[in-house]
């Protein structure tokens, strides 16, 4: 992809997962210890998914329009700001940090996905966002995994946890400032195409599977996007449990989602590779609501998330092949809207069963993954002959 191109966004997106990680691990522990209910973090969320919504339509325009890289450094910029507010502790700093950190992230996230469609071929986008997301969540993991470093501190000095989460915070901060930093090394995407925002031109299928994944969105926001929480609530575990559980998933997910490209060519295709591994981990995410044991419930956290997640580029880039290059940067916002668009109510209403029930929420999310994986099924099966026409009338590439 040359210099600058790809490897430099692999490069950016394993530095941002490691900040990721990090905030992750401690987050949910240092809202607890200052107070705040399930109510207040599930609303701290939703704020954050509010402003990521306008904010990702945003992003898919101004990618298309002036080029995805531009997006990429603001993302990143804003991101950084927002996890010192976030660090300072207050109601108010949290309101303003989570809202910026929404801001940021709907940025940064559909540009780079719209960076890769743009500087890929069709036929290795699979390879491009796998590699990707591979990047993100190998350093996610090791971003977890240094959430055991407050920790630490905290025993060997014998000083509170919460000062340092908030210092914690502040280092992840910095560290998406570092790829704010690397993201000048980008080049400018090639073939960018001076086109008039628009939402036509993307195809049923598109639409069809876009849809689903708002089911999906909300059903993933409600418990999965408040999984630390609920660790933290149910089994009073500190950042270092928990980013042990966040890190070894993450790590594990990297590994796999390297090899899920070649592993889809050989068995049938993205979509059949993807509804292979997420339908058997509803189970799993049933099992964690009867058990009392944090260590059986993150080995059945892990293994379900593993399954539910690692072949997700599979889907996109399968997605966003059923549409025109010249408007993939849109497509790409659209299906980050399907995530975001219920995100905020979901984690809303997921902290406020949290409050009552701390198995509901996953509970519900269970029935509501498998109604949805079974529409993505009988909507994929449907794309092939859909595909062709839209290809043959200049609409998209087909499937």
């Amino acid at each position: 992809m040359g210099r600058g191109g790809l490897g430099t966004l692999i490069a950016i997106s394993f530095v941002a997962g490691a900040a990721w990680g990090l905030s992750w691990a401690v987050l949910a522990p240092y809202l607890r210890l200052l107070g705040y209910s399930g109510l207040e973090y599930g609303l701290l969320g939703g704020f954050s998914v509010f402003t990521s919504t306008f904010a990702t339509l945003a992003a898919g325009v101004l990618s298309d329009f002036m080029g995805a890289r531009r997006v990429i450094q603001a993302g990143l910029l804003v991101s950084a700001l927002a996890a010192y507010l976030i660090s300072m502790g207050g109601w108010w700093f949290l309101v303003a940090g989570f809202l910026l950190n929404g801001v940021g992230g709907g940025l940064f996230w559909v540009s780079r996905t719209a960076y890769a469609a743009k500087i890929s071929s069709s036929s290795r986008l699979h390879y491009s966002l796998s590699f990707l997301a591979a990047a993100n969540v190998l350093g996610g993991a090791v971003g977890s995994f240094l959430g055991w470093a407050p920790v630490t501190v905290a025993r060997l000095a014998g000083i509170g946890l919460a000062p340092l989460y908030s210092w914690s915070i502040r280092v992840a901060g910095l560290l998406v400032l570092a790829s704010a930093v690397m993201a000048s090394g980008l080049r400018f995407e090639g073939g960018v195409e001076r086109v008039r925002p628009s939402f036509r031109g993307l195809g049923r299928t598109f639409y069809a599977l876009a849809s689903i994944e708002v089911v999906i969105g909300f059903g993933a926001a409600m418990a999965i996007h408040n999984i630390d929480y609920y660790f933290a609530a149910k089994y009073g575990v500190t950042s270092g449990e928990l980013g042990s559980v966040l890190g070894l998933e993450q790590l594990a997910m990297g590994l796999l989602m390297l090899k899920m490209p070649s592993l889809a060519d050989r068995t049938g295709g993205p979509v059949k590779l993807y509804l292979a591994l997420a339908y058997p981990s509803i189970p799993l995410l049933v099992a964690i609501t009867f058990t009392d044991s944090y260590l059986l419930a993150s080995a059945l956290y892990i293994a379900r998330t593993i399954m539910m997640n690692v072949a997700n580029p599979l889907l996109q880039a399968f997605t966003l092949n059923l549409v025109p290059r010249e408007r993939q940067g849109m497509a790409s916002s659209l299906l980050s809207l399907s995530w975001t668009l219920p995100g905020g109510f979901g984690r809303a209403v997921g902290g406020y069963l949290l409050d009552i029930d701390l198995e509901l929420p996953l509970r519900l999310t269970a029935l509501i993954y498998t109604a949805s994986l079974t529409g993505i099924a009988y909507v994929a099966a449907r794309a092939p002959a859909e595909g062709s026409e839209s290809a043959s009338s200049g609409q998209g590439p087909g499937s």
